[in-house]
């Protein structure tokens, strides 16, 4: 299963906050003819996945596209649940019947080519977070840490797939703060995936995924969700991460509720294991 669009964008360059915020300052008023037609263009094809960049346009950046209402619809964060809950119940767990995966194909941390095809036989469990860990990163990664301790011999049947939702760093690193923050980086059932933008906008869109770029180049969020496929291929049921947002975006939570949102990732991936 291949995607055109999924040549490896090349080695990590991360930039500086500095110049990561001069690069999305450029281009505001004023704004020259030429520079309004690239841009629209250039949002034309982030809008797809829910790219939207209205803090420079507004009425020119087109509408997202909508989402069924099955998958993840909402970038809003839940409230830590009460005590009282099940692990299915604290994580928010909805079933969703007969929907297959939407196939892709993208890079690993390794720069090999990753797609689901290669996993038939295994449980999935499909998450999205930036690379640069500075947003619902370090709460999930430490999550998916515990998550895999908790599974035991089943853990050699899942794997943890998390795409990219950064669309300023698109490098392929060996060990990206995605991975090394939650201490991720040596565990081979984890793949943090990346690609071209328009190849990751079309998992984002394809999976319901709504990312917005704001004023500066720290203010990029996403719908936070997990999706659970099963051997099959098919998603068989999602769960909404949340976390206490920072000033600076990005998210915490005390150790015993991560270890609660652990075992519900655990307990419904076990599930699926055959």
């Amino acid at each position: 299963m291949t995607n055109s669009n999924a040549e490896p964008p090349g080695p990590s360059k991360e930039l500086s906050e500095e110049k990561r915020a001069a690069a999305l300052r450029a281009g505001r008023t004023p704004v020259p003819p030429k520079f309004i037609m690239w841009a629209v263009v250039t949002f034309a094809v982030l809008g797809l996945g829910g790219v939207v960049v209205d803090h420079y346009f507004g009425s020119i950046a087109p509408t997202p596209t909508t989402v069924p209402t099955n998958r993840a619809t909402t970038t809003t964060l839940a409230e830590p649940p009460t005590s009282a809950l099940t692990p299915a119940q604290y994580i928010g767990l909805k079933l969703i019947d007969n929907t297959k995966e939407f196939p892709f194909t993208l890079y690993d941390q390794s720069g090999g080519r990753w797609n689901l095809a290669s996993t038939k036989g295994k449980v999935v469990v499909l998450t999205f977070y930036n690379s640069i860990c500075n947003d619902i990163c370090p709460v999930l990664g430490s999550e998916i840490s515990q998550a895999i301790t908790l599974l035991g011999p089943k853990a050699a049947n899942v794997d943890f797939a998390i795409v990219n939702t950064d669309p300023h760093d698109l490098g392929v690193a060996s060990h990206p703060k995605a991975l090394s923050v939650p201490k991720l980086a040596s565990t081979p059932s984890v793949y943090f995936l990346t690609g071209r933008l328009s190849a990751l906008n079309s998992v984002w869109s394809r999976y319901g995924v709504v990312v917005k770029v704001g004023a500066i180049a720290t203010e990029v969020t996403h719908t936070n969700v997990i999706y659970f496929i099963a051997t099959n291929g098919s998603i068989v049921s999602l769960a909404e991460p949340f976390g206490k947002p920072s000033r600076s975006g990005t998210y915490s939570l005390p150790a015993a509720d991560v270890h609660r949102f652990a075992t519900g990732i655990a307990q419904t991936a076990s599930s699926l294991v055959g």
